[in-house]
Order: C-alpha cells, then structure tokens, then sequence
C-alpha cells in the first residue's frame, strides 16, 4: 500500500470511527460499503480488505452484529473475488471478527459457514483450514450449537482434540447411563478414522477412556504391547472392539479386519455400515452400496443438514 492511498485510507477509516462513536451507525455503514464497493472495482483488493475488516470490527465493539454480519460477508465476497488464499494473515483475520461476535448472533451459523467454504475453496484442505475449525468449535459451543461444533472439533487441530473429548464425554455424563458410552466413544474413534486420522484417533481413545476409567471405575485390564495399550473392559465389549479397529485400520490387514468382525459380531453388527466404509477406505473390500460418510459431511459443512 503506498503512503498515499495509505494516508487517505487512514483518513475514511477515522471518519468512520468518528461516525461509530456519535452512533450514527446507518449512514457510517453505507459510506463504509460505497468506498470500500470502488476499491473493489478499481480491484484494489487489498485496500477493500482493510476498509471492511476495520469497519466489521469497529461494528462489532459497537454491538452492531447486524451491520458487522453484512461486512463479515462482504469481507468473505472479496476474499473470493481476489482469490485469497487460506494464510496465517487471512485466517487470522477472520479468526478476530468470529472471537468478536456475539455469542447469540442470529447470523452465526451463516458466518461459519461462510468462512468455511473460503477456506474449503482456497485451501488444500478437503474440508477447510483446522485452525479455523478450532475457533469456530469455540464460537459455536459458546452460542450453545455444540451439535454443530462436533464436526468442526473433529477436523480442528491438534488442540481441537481435546475439545472434541470434552464435548462427547459432556453428552456422555448429561445421558446418565453408563452403558451408552460405546454411543459417545464410537462418534471418536469412527470420524477420526473416516478422515484417516488415526494419530488423533489414538489421542482421542485414550483421553476418553481415561476419563471412563476415572469415573465409573469399570473393571478393566490394561493390556500393553508393542507400544499399543488395550483396555480390556469386562462389560464392555463395544469398548474393546473400538479400540482393536483402531488398531486393525492402522495395519492395512484385510484377514485382520475379517477375523475382529467375526470374533466382535455383535459390535459389528452394531457398527454395519461404518464397518462397511472402512472396509472400503482401509482394506479395499467393496461393497454392493457405500454410505459415503465423507460425502455426508462436506453436505454439513456447505449449509446442508447437520448431523
């Protein structure tokens, strides 16, 4: 930016400030929106990106979520239309406006969406930036939309791990019933695996169930070999057979994979469909119809029906 255009920009952003502090919030929005529109079209990019930044988080400290939710989208519009790509500078960006906006803002679930879909578009991740992902699972359990944080946990970073943990182990205890949580653990073990990501799976499984075991006090034996460590549970099996799949997908051993259904068939009965992806994704055992459990989750992320 040179210090021309700089100072004058620096100039309309003070006015606009000026305009925010008397509260004069309508005409400060579009006077914003017409400067920021001619950036734009002179594709002036970055200047067009400073101006509604600025304003957006201007907005936000104002407690205006209404005129800060239409800059946050005309921020992602220009991302588009520049073709910015997932950085540490643009997601950090975004990160600030989300840390920003209010909890109960009627447009959040828009605004993660939104910002999703960039970072999906202009990112090499199949499913958009982690770190990303770890703030929105923040924003979201913070509004009270923990059904849909857990999609975005699951594909956070390493730190979302945790956080996911913390979110199933929190529906766990709310069911009071402590033969449900094969129900929470599964939702662990399978996504992570669905993604192939069996590091955080492992990471997970052993978070969970220590939380388990610190509990409930369940009878268990820990089996530790070859740097894998089994908790064998004596009433529940749903646990073991999770935890020996985890360990069958890292091997890549069809006949492996084969003999644990075989030996589990009650939990694989449980578990039939997902089993039949995993065959697919880890063992190359086709199947006559596959849920594509990947496919299902792109649909959340881009506004479709959550789980």
């Amino acid at each position: 930016m040179d210090s021309a255009v700089g100072a004058k920009l620096a100039k309309t952003l003070q006015r606009f400030e000026s305009r925010i502090a008397a509260g004069d919030y309508y005409e400060a929005h579009q006077t914003l929106r017409t400067i920021a529109n001619r950036y734009v079209r002179s594709k002036s990019y970055d200047h067009a990106i400073e101006l509604i930044n600025q304003g957006a988080l201007s907005f936000l400290k104002a407690k205006q979520g209404g005129s800060a939710s239409d800059l946050i989208f005309y921020l992602l519009e220009v991302y588009d239309v520049a073709d910015i790509k997932v950085s540490e500078t643009s997601v950090g960006r975004l990160a600030q406006l989300l840390v920003l906006v209010d909890d109960q803002e009627p447009n959040l679930k828009d605004i993660v969406t939104g910002m999703n879909n960039w970072s999906i578009k202009h990112s090499e991740f199949k499913f958009g930036d982690p770190t990303l992902h770890n703030v929105i699972g923040n924003k979201l359990v913070a509004g009270g939309l923990v059904y849909e944080a857990e999609r975005y946990y699951m594909l956070g970073t390493h730190e979302s791990v945790g956080k996911y943990v913390d979110l199933l182990w929190s529906w766990f205890t709310q069911a009071n019933d402590n033969s449900s949580v094969a129900d929470y653990f599964s939702r662990l073990v399978m996504n992570y695996l669905f993604i192939q990501n069996i590091a955080y799976a492992y990471e997970a499984k052993e978070l969970f169930l220590k939380k388990f075991i610190d509990h409930v006090s369940p009878k268990v034996q820990t089996v530790d070999k070859n740097s894998f460590k089994l908790n064998y549970f004596n009433d529940y099996s749903d646990l073991n057979f999770l935890q020996l799949l985890l360990l069958t997908c890292q091997t890549g051993n069809k006949d492996l994979f084969q003999n644990l259904k075989e030996h589990y068939s009650e939990s694989a009965s449980k578990y039939k469909n997902e089993l039949s992806y995993l065959g697919q994704e880890y063992f190359g055992i086709t199947a006559p119809k596959q849920s594509n459990f990947l496919q299902d989750m792109m649909s959340g992320f881009l506004g479709g029906p959550g789980k």
